[in-house]
């Protein structure tokens, strides 16, 4: 079995502070594990990847990019109808979409 390649998304060195999955699971509005974020990362959910960089053996993310995954899961595309043929988007095509969702609402953590 071959595993998936995980994407680093350097661009989140630019947002601060970088937290690691445990620290990151805790920022969720439901109880979830390291190992839940992990594979969020891996393969996704709902089409949206957990954005992440390698720092090291380490593995982290920013809270903006956990409000890019939890907009992304929410929100269809709205430019598809439903009486339009379905297509598979590109990562960079639903990332796109993602960052105008989270630019136009806001996504409170506690």
């Amino acid at each position: 079995m071959a595993s998936k390649q995980i994407f680093d998304h350097p661009k989140l060195l630019e947002e601060t502070p970088l937290l690691d999955l445990t620290e990151a699971a805790k920022k969720f509005p439901v109880r979830c594990s390291r190992s839940t974020l992990e594979r969020w990362v891996r393969t996704g959910t709902r089409g949206v990847l957990l954005e992440t960089i390698l720092v090291g053996n380490r593995r982290f993310t920013t809270e903006p990019a956990i409000e890019r995954f939890l907009v992304g899961q929410q929100h269809t595309i709205p430019e598809q109808s439903r009486l339009e043929p379905r297509r598979n988007l590109s990562r960079k095509e639903i990332a796109e979409v993602i960052y105008e969702r989270v630019d136009n609402e806001s996504l409170w953590l506690e």
